[in-house]
């Protein structure tokens, strides 16, 4: 893995702190759509009773061990890079920490929400200290394409195929909130060739790292021809990326917009949806913020809706690509459909587990003299 550009391969291994179940498998399923080895090769679980987990790798069965700390699964598995730290706020912090430490972990990606901003400051100028980098507090994490998902980034299967976030594209995105993320990468799918990284930093006031880390990434990235940032009221990262710009770190050219411009319709600091998302200062201001990067020479759009029309315009002239006529070829393996989809859709029959004269198990819902049995439990406590 190259660290001067890069942060995952399609060989980067996972470590997840908790056993949470469906980002899990989610994981595994983008895995095995891509054709990689499972990511995730440990789960680190401080109250399991069991040693192991199952999962699908598609249609075939896999084991992940758990271990109850962390330290002991870095040491079986010294080639995991990446920590994926879902554990709760009261303790994401000792956690990180603790990775910090580990030689071999290089990325951790931090989903609570909430972390003390003490702690989160801390963290993140320790991990610059050590040339580690930490994606969150209050992140849903990211994806390089056609190499390494987190957790949930991107959503359902379907949503991974509509968004083609199963092939390398040219585009790099940077935001705080992971909802716009994934509005990002419908954009990016029907207006340009498709994602090349992802990266949500997180909504808290302090994120581990910032706007123009990530940027100076893609500057340094060969594959990417621009990048996108969506930032929001609050705080200052906006202006440390228009200091890159005229300080020459950064020369691709950015698309960028600053949620939040309706906040200088209503009077005082008006707090958004993330913890960081409050301007105390008028240069704080999404207008104010979208207007200072308009001057820094950044394609700012009118608003929202033009979005899409930009990076249109700015893929089609900076390559020889028209939209939708890309020549790299699509091509992700189709998961297998799990029995209760089948039964469910009629498409498979299934064997009882026992015979009886009243009961049926065979349909979605077991019954009870042909009635549902929530039916017959409804009816019971209603009487």
């Amino acid at each position: 893995m190259n660290q001067e550009y890069t942060l995952f391969d399609r060989g980067t291994q996972a470590i997840f702190w908790n056993l949470n179940f469906d980002a899990i498998q989610r994981m595994l399923d983008y895995d095995y759509m891509i054709g990689r080895n499972p990511s995730v090769v440990a789960i680190v679980g401080l109250n399991s009773q069991r040693n192991f987990e199952k999962f699908f790798y598609g249609n075939k069965e896999i084991l992940i061990p758990i271990y109850d700390s962390l330290k002991k699964a870095s040491v079986f598995h010294p080639q995991a890079s990446v920590l994926l730290n879902f554990a709760s706020f009261r303790s994401a912090y000792e956690i990180t920490k603790e990775a910090l430490a580990l030689t071999n972990i290089k990325v951790i990606v931090i989903t609570a929400e909430g972390v003390p901003e003490r702690f989160a400051r801390e963290l993140s100028i320790q991990a610059k200290k050590l040339n580690k980098w930490i994606i969150g507090p209050a992140s849903v994490g990211g994806i390089k394409p056609y190499a390494f998902k987190i957790a949930n980034t991107g959503g359902a299967v379907e949503n991974i195929k509509l968004a083609k976030l199963f092939k390398e594209g040219s585009v790099g995105i940077v935001t705080r909130s992971g909802g716009l993320l994934n509005e990002l990468f419908n954009i990016v799918s029907q207006y340009a060739d498709g994602v090349a990284e992802g990266i949500a930093i997180g909504g808290d006031k302090f994120p581990g790292t910032e706007f123009v880390d990530h940027l100076i990434r893609f500057e340094r990235n060969p594959k990417i021809k621009f990048s996108i940032m969506i930032g929001e009221v609050g705080g200052k990262s906006e202006y440390k990326v228009i200091e890159a710009i005229k300080n020459k770190l950064i020369t691709k050219p950015i698309i960028g917009w600053c949620i939040g411009t309706v906040s200088d319709y209503f009077g005082g600091s008006i707090q958004f949806g993330h913890a960081g998302a409050k301007a105390d200062k008028a240069s704080e201001s999404a207008v104010q913020k979208n207007k200072a990067m308009k001057q820094a020479g950044i394609f700012v759009p009118n608003g929202f809706n033009q979005f899409p029309y930009l990076v249109k315009e700015l893929y089609e002239s900076l390559t020889d690509n028209t939209v939708g006529n890309s020549s790299q070829d699509i091509n992700i393996i189709d998961l297998p459909l799990d029995c209760e989809t089948l039964v469910k859709t009629n498409k498979a029959r299934k064997k009882t587990h026992f015979v009886c004269t009243i009961s049926n198990d065979t349909k979605e819902e077991i019954t009870y003299c042909n009635m549902p049995i929530t039916e017959i439990v409804e009816k019971k406590y209603s009487n």
